[in-house]
């Protein structure tokens, strides 16, 4: 606005040198040449100097006005970025709420369990909630530090070799109190298999899978868990990069929920995205389970899709894949 003012300040006072002017050549001019012809010369130069005037204040203005539109540009940028910067805050905090939520949920299971059947439980069993306990804090420090300090996509530090077999059952482990309460029936179709994978992520892939499966699916139905070496008929076309990484092993999650029409499927991969039909089962779900679980899978070189007819009752099938020792 100071600008503006100044720009405008400038334009009137060479309006009023203009007409000065124009006022002293009509007077002065006359008595001084006394000759028409000079007249007409010396009005010539006044109109060239005043057009000169009028030039030199227009590329002034000109550019001021440039300016004052490079501050306001300057400005929504700043503003845009602010913006942006209060949806990244929003969006980590529900990030952190879906993901603290589950292992959460497990210590209070396990401690609930320590604490009605205290006298009945036996030592060894006290040691086995005990150690569950302890890796469900130690999971959730695990979420905290890889949300507010992402690591780089691509980046393998933390990658070791890890039976994918005992990685699933540890994580069933922290969900019994979960299937016994709901009586569900859970099959096992499964061998030792070495993978290399960062444990603490590929734990986390595994809790958000296990816990859509039994959110979006009712209680007393099956949840079968599956590995293959053979690949999917439904698996998406490899690229050369990750052709040339060496074999896999196919882990399949298969629920008898609602199911996901194939139309809707690769939208769940996108943040707070979910479907319609299954906010009455989970409404307190975020729509960030499947993109968090895509994010750490890509991290480790895996990939992660969808299998299903979208008919309630056939459920939903998770198929997700590791590179295989």
């Amino acid at each position: 606005m100071t600008m503006l003012r100044t720009c405008l300040r400038l334009l009137c006072g060479v309006l009023v040198t203009i007409g000065l002017l124009n006022l002293a050549s009509l007077i002065m001019l006359p008595r001084l040449l006394g000759s028409a012809n000079a007249v007409i010369y010396s009005s010539l130069v006044l109109v060239t100097a005043q057009i000169f005037i009028v030039g030199c204040a227009f590329l002034k203005i000109t550019s001021e006005v440039r300016q004052i539109d490079q501050e306001g540009r300057q400005l929504r940028q700043q503003n845009e970025q602010l913006i942006e910067d209060q949806k990244n805050r929003e969006q980590l905090l529900l990030i952190l709420n879906h993901e603290v939520r589950t292992p959460l949920a497990a210590i209070k299971g396990y401690a609930e369990l320590l604490r009605c059947y205290r006298e009945q439980i036996p030592g060894e069993v006290w040691d086995q909630y005990l150690q569950q306990i302890n890796h469900a804090c130690d999971e959730a420090t695990f979420i905290l530090d890889s949300i507010i300090l992402p690591q780089r996509a691509g980046e393998q530090n933390g990658a070791e070799r890890l039976d994918l077999k005992e990685a699933v059952l540890s994580v069933l482990a922290s969900f019994a109190p979960r299937l016994q309460f709901e009586q569900r029936t859970l099959e096992l179709q499964m061998s030792n298999c070495d993978v290399i994978a960062q444990p603490l992520q590929l734990r986390q892939v595994l809790r958000n899978l296990v816990n859509n499966a039994l959110s979006y699916s009712n209680p007393g139905s099956r949840l079968r868990i599956t590995l293959t070496t053979a690949r999917p008929a439904s698996a998406p076309l490899l690229s050369d990069a990750e052709d040339q990484q060496g074999r896999r092993i196919y882990l399949a999650i298969q629920d008898e929920g609602i199911g996901i029409p194939p139309e809707e499927q690769q939208r769940l991969f996108q943040p707070f995205q979910r479907l319609e039909s299954a906010l009455h089962l989970a409404p307190q779900g975020k729509g960030l389970g499947l993109y968090l679980s895509k994010r750490l899978l890509e991290e480790m070189g895996g990939e992660i899709w969808l299998e299903s007819t979208g008919q309630p009752g056939k459920g939903t099938c998770v198929w997700l894949s590791l590179r295989q020792i």
